[in-house]
This record gives structure tokens, sequence and C-alpha cells, in this order.
């Protein structure tokens, strides 16, 4: 599985926009990533075999992540799959469920959400 490392907010933007089936807190090591992609394959064909990961570290410094709401600096990244580079996407919407997978548009949206509600907004 070729992997793409994000950097940026441009590359968050691009997960978000494509609702990526996302990972938390998973280990990007090649048995993590095949184990993840065989999985998915029972599930839908790939159109293209590629895995995004993003450290906790970005994602706290791009969207402002604070206290316990903030992923851990060290070691914590997310691997994500865009749905665009699958074949049927939706195959994975209840089956997620089992391995702890989220759509990455709403995790972004509720870390936002407890980051207001710390701030009482």
């Amino acid at each position: 599985m070729e992997t793409v490392l994000i950097t940026d907010k441009e590359g968050l933007d691009a997960l978000y926009k494509d609702s990526a089936f996302t990972i938390e807190g998973l280990a990007a090591n090649a048995e993590n990533l095949k184990e993840l992609a065989d999985w998915v394959k029972r599930h839908t064909p790939f159109k293209t075999e590629r895995a995004y990961v993003a450290s906790g570290a970005l994602m706290n410094r791009v969207y402002g992540l604070t206290g316990t709401n903030a992923y851990p600096e060290d070691d914590c990244t997310l691997v994500a799959i865009k749905l665009s580079d699958l074949e049927k996407p939706l195959a994975l919407a209840v089956p997620r469920f089992e391995i702890g997978g989220r759509w990455f548009d709403d995790i972004v949206d509720n870390n936002r959400w407890r980051e207001e509600e710390k701030r009482g907004r």
C-alpha cells in the first residue's frame, strides 16, 4: 500500500473534503497498513491502494486542539483512506464500526465542537 504523509493544512483539507475513512491512533507501520488494506478489500476493491497518514501533533496545530481534546504529541497517527480511492465506499459505512473507523470530517467537526464547548460558545 502506498503511504502519503500529510504535513500541512491543505493535506488535511483534502481528507476533510473527501470524508476519508479514518482510524485514529493506528501505528502506520507496514503490518498494520497491510492488515487495514486487507480489511477494506473484504468490503470493497480499491481504485488506488493508498493510505494517508497524519500526526496527532499536526491535528492539534491545525485545528487548535487543547487539553483532553488534543491528540498525544508523540507517536500518535491517524491513518485515512480516501473514499474516492475506493470502488464502493459506502460498503464501509456499517462495518467501519467494527474497527473504530470514522469519517475524517466527522472527527474534525466533533473536535471543533468540543473545543467550542470548552470555551463556552
